[in-house]
């Protein structure tokens, strides 16, 4: 019987800098499930942003079809909120890849297991408040700061375009690239259409040093 590919992932908070113990139990549980372990991610960082290379290494793996499932110690490792944390087990999902969250018994599978669609449902239904508490928010600072007679006005987007063209350039759509990196789908279009934007390109900085003619 062929064994299911997995891949370990654990994301080390920067107030508990002890990885030992979630090491232990993700390799535990690969072996109780009888799965073969294909990569093995473990990373240092905050869990406000989702630009983690490890955790786009394991994304992109389940993009390929190079794995069958994902073990992660607990869900808070695997998003920075319940928005991000859908849109990843969204997109396992979509790739037939199986999500297990080892320490809370979470095991989200593809297809028609009626427990994984009940925990996606009370997601979605989680993610969808954060939003209206976000839009909420944002429109009374809006007030607010008509009242006070600020000037408002969109300020340039700032993400990484390098960061973006190697998205693209691994068949990310622009939905995703845009929801990964917090922009706008536009700003995301534009960017990647015209050389004028984001990094120099190789001629650009020729002419900058008045090399070219």
């Amino acid at each position: 019987m062929k064994r299911a590919r997995a891949a370990l992932y654990h994301r080390v908070s920067t107030i508990d800098q002890h990885p030992a113990a979630a090491r232990k139990e993700l390799r535990a549980a690969a072996r109780r499930h009888g799965m073969r372990v294909v990569l093995d991610v473990e990373e240092t960082g905050s869990g406000a942003t989702s630009l983690r290379p490890g955790l786009q290494r394991v994304l992109s793996a389940a993009r390929k079809g190079e794995l069958d499932a994902v073990l992660c110690w607990k869900l808070d490792r695997f998003g920075r909120s319940t928005i991000d944390l859908l849109h990843h087990l969204r997109e396992l999902e979509s790739s037939g890849v199986r999500f297990l969250a080892t320490t809370q018994g979470i095991d989200i599978r593809p297809g028609a297991d009626p427990i994984a669609h009940l925990l996606l449902t009370m997601l979605s239904a989680v993610a969808q408040f954060e939003r209206s508490v976000i839009v909420e928010r944002t429109h009374l600072g809006l007030a607010h700061a008509r009242t006070r007679g600020v000037r408002l006005g969109r300020p340039p987007a700032l993400f990484d375009i390098v960061q973006a063209r190697k998205m693209r350039a691994q068949g990310w759509t622009l939905d995703e690239i845009a929801w990964e990196l917090d922009v706008g789908k536009g700003t995301i279009y534009r960017a990647l259409s015209s050389p004028k934007r984001g990094t120099p390109t190789g001629a650009e900085n020729a002419r900058k040093n008045g090399r070219a003619r």
